[in-house]
């Protein structure tokens, strides 16, 4: 196994490689039943944050980092922060995310999703990493159905994008199989069954940011072969699940 430090000898020798753009994209539902856990959501998020600023520092020479947080009820679909770079978002506040109303999912996720497509489209080496956070089922969508969101999540893990879906009160794996979806967390409706869950999430990024990195530094120092478009984002999606199904395996 080659160790990272040398393959940064090596590199440095050659010319600057380019960085993967790195979108942390997390949908957060807001609707009222979430009011219970409003602490823990907020307070999660806050340290799926705090993970993503900390492998932006670790892995500076191969990573940046931006960050959208989308929080959606019936009432409205607001972006927080909107594809920020890490070094210039906040730690969210309680009075950032009220809980109200009913869950568009559907919206929230096909809206999201088809704008950050639209966005990421020309940059040349990209990886989107979402998770989707809800306590309930789809109620309220107006534009987009369960069909239309899993074909564009097809597309998506088909572009290398990567997807975790935590639900509460529902089976989870099963509502992400019918998105179309394959990484999924059951959470217990609580503050610590939501904070164990996030916490769990991070993990799961920085797990698979170092993977991301170390792919990188090898190919920056000819220790790979070069890859088709194609490949790489099949590369990527098997990445991310290898890092969802090495952190499911851990004891809590």
């Amino acid at each position: 196994m080659i160790r990272q430090t040398s393959i940064m000898e090596t590199v440095s020798d050659k010319k600057e490689m380019k960085k993967t753009q790195v979108f942390n994209v997390v949908i957060l539902d807001r609707s009222g039943s979430m009011e219970c856990i409003r602490k823990a959501a907020v307070e999660g998020f806050n340290e799926t944050l705090a993970a993503i600023r900390k492998a932006q520092e670790k892995f500076a020479d191969t990573q940046d980092h931006f960050v959208s947080l989308v929080t959606f009820c019936s009432c409205e679909t607001r972006h927080v922060f909107d594809k920020t770079p890490v070094a210039e978002t906040r730690p969210l506040a309680m009075e950032d995310y009220q809980p109200c109303c009913t869950t568009p999912l559907y919206d929230a996720m096909g809206i999201t999703l088809t704008a950050m497509r639209r966005y990421v489209k020309s940059i040349e080496d990209t990886v989107v990493v979402v998770t989707i956070i809800t306590d309930g089922m789809e109620n309220a969508s107006r534009e987009y159905d369960g069909k239309t969101v899993r074909e564009l999540v097809e597309r998506l893990r088909g572009e290398g994008w990567t997807f975790t879906y935590m639900g509460a009160n529902q089976d989870s794996v099963e509502v992400a199989m019918s998105l179309s979806i394959r990484n999924a967390r059951n959470f217990e409706y609580s503050h610590e069954g939501t904070r164990a869950s996030m916490g769990k999430d991070s993990s799961t990024r920085m797990n698979f940011f170092t993977r991301l990195s170390s792919m990188k530094m090898q190919e920056a120092a000819g220790c790979a072969a070069p890859m088709s478009v194609e490949e790489r984002h099949t590369r990527y999606t098997r990445l991310a699940d290898e890092a969802f199904d090495e952190e499911e395996m851990k004891q809590d």
